[in-house]
């Protein structure tokens, strides 16, 4: 039997060869073929929508201002520098993030966990005699309190010549006042003068000076924990600025586009209301002026990508 084709099924294999070739066309061109006429019809919808708007003419006043095309110019610039700053925002704040990271990271390196056990057990050490110390102080002042009284009770006219009992008297008086005209300043002034009187320990710096004897020096943290500690704070500190770097993208000032705050916003929210009803199927805002409303219709793809991604 003959291997040849013959005529006719040479073209029947050409055929079906062409076929092929057709069939293995990237599919990439033929859904990018479909989602043009989807688009194509998506903006033949929009449009159809903005001729049968039915316009409201709005109240212009302080806070609502007429979009003109030169408003709109310095809006849209504004709005584009926006994008820009935002976009340098994002990177500054990734840089910042990476900056933090190994900033955080040389904190752990640093912190030496041996030498900071041995530093927090003598801290715990020193607090608890400092805290015997500061209680036996309070005790002995409560004694010398109530033996001074025990005098005054006792024998008053004599304890009236005392020179201590005379600037407990005095005190007590000065106190008294204070209270009663809710001084809260001379109250605390009175009462740090009692204790003074009565050899108590007015502050921190007095209680380990009165700890000194019995407890020794207050520990030192070890260079390992300084270190780690001011790494740690700087750590801290890169993270507090790139978050502040991030919420004050905000929107576009007032003073940016000749306009106060509140009036850059109210011209955001309309623009923006009218993007929305032109990209999704809720009613188009109908609170614009025929002119207003032609200029939009006209810039809608140049406000399209200035407003895309703001809030």
């Amino acid at each position: 039997m003959s291997t040849l084709l013959s005529r006719r099924d040479r073209v029947a294999l050409c055929c079906v060869l062409l076929s092929s070739v057709g069939l293995v066309l990237p599919v990439q061109a033929q859904l990018g073929g479909l989602r043009r006429a989807v688009e194509r019809r998506v903006e033949q919808k929009a449009e159809d929508r903005v001729q049968v708007a039915n316009l409201i003419e709005p109240t212009f006043d302080q806070t609502t201002l007429e979009i003109t095309a030169a408003r709109l110019d310095r809006y849209q610039a504004a709005m584009t520098a926006l994008r820009s700053q935002r976009a340098a925002n994002r990177q500054r704040y990734e840089a910042m993030q990476t900056q933090r990271s190994a900033t955080a990271d040389s904190a752990n390196q640093a912190d030496n966990q041996a030498e900071r056990t041995t530093y927090e057990r003598a801290s715990q050490r020193f607090a608890d005699c400092r805290n015997d110390v500061r209680s036996a102080a309070e005790a002995e002042q409560e004694r010398k309190t109530q033996e001074l009284a025990g005098r005054m009770q006792r024998d008053p006219v004599g304890a009236q010549n005392d020179p201590k009992v005379k600037q407990m008297m005095a005190i007590m008086q000065a106190m008294s006042a204070a209270q009663q005209s809710g001084d809260t300043v001379a109250v605390n002034r009175a009462i740090a003068r009692m204790t003074t009187l009565m050899g108590g320990i007015l502050d921190s710096a007095s209680l380990d000076k009165a700890a000194l004897p019995r407890c020794g020096a207050r520990p030192r943290k070890p260079a390992s924990m300084v270190r780690a500690e001011l790494l740690k704070a700087r750590a801290d500190s890169i993270e507090v600025v790139a978050r502040q770097l991030m919420s004050t993208s905000g929107g576009v000032k007032g003073a940016d586009v000749g306009m106060t705050d509140v009036q850059s916003r109210m011209f955001w929210e309309r623009i923006q209301s009218f993007l929305n009803g032109i990209r999704q199927d809720a009613p188009i805002t109908r609170t614009f002026s025929k002119a207003e409303y032609d200029l939009l219709v006209s810039r809608r793809a140049a406000l399209k990508t200035a407003f895309s991604g703001s809030d």
